[in-house]
């Protein structure tokens, strides 16, 4: 006897774990666009001094050779990420998507930020990430979402 995947679900409960993760992103994002995160120095304040940290070291090579570079392009690729994504989640539209580029995100997180900081820091960002894992997988936008109004099945009758 195997899974039935015919079957239909109620995703009414993951919503509360989408919309909660949609509003953290959508305030973390807004606080940046607010100091202006992109012209900081905000490689520095997050994971540290990129010479001294101690990363991978393929994904030090990367921060070094591409990120710090284009600091603040890479700024505005993280500010308005996480309030693309946050608003994203919050309606339920293109959730999907959005949670695979939030994956993609938190998994840069742990790797930059996390690794440098440990303890609280990397638990808080790999809970997101599974966070994020459970909505690509579940797609509940289609429940209490815009999802289910773009993707609506035609009913025949």
């Amino acid at each position: 006897m195997g899974p039935n995947l015919g079957e239909k679900t109620y995703l009414w409960h993951v919503v509360i774990l989408r919309a909660y993760i949609g509003g953290y992103l959508l305030y973390q994002g807004s606080r940046k666009f607010l100091r202006d995160f992109p012209h900081s120095d905000w490689v520095g304040r997050q994971i540290g001094d990129l010479i001294e940290v101690d990363l991978f070291s393929w994904y030090k090579d990367f921060l070094l050779s591409v990120v710090s570079l284009h600091e603040v392009l890479f700024g505005y690729l993280v500010m308005y990420g996480e309030i693309l994504i946050g608003l994203s989640l919050i309606l339920g539209l293109l959730t999907r998507f959005s949670s695979f580029m939030g994956i993609i995100m938190f998994i840069n997180y742990v790797l930059g930020p996390g690794m440098a900081r440990g303890g609280s820091t990397s638990g808080q960002t790999l809970t997101f990430l599974v966070s994020m894992i459970v909505l690509f997988l579940s797609n509940p936008g289609r429940t209490l979402g815009l999802d289910a109004f773009l993707f609506a099945k035609s009913k025949r009758e």
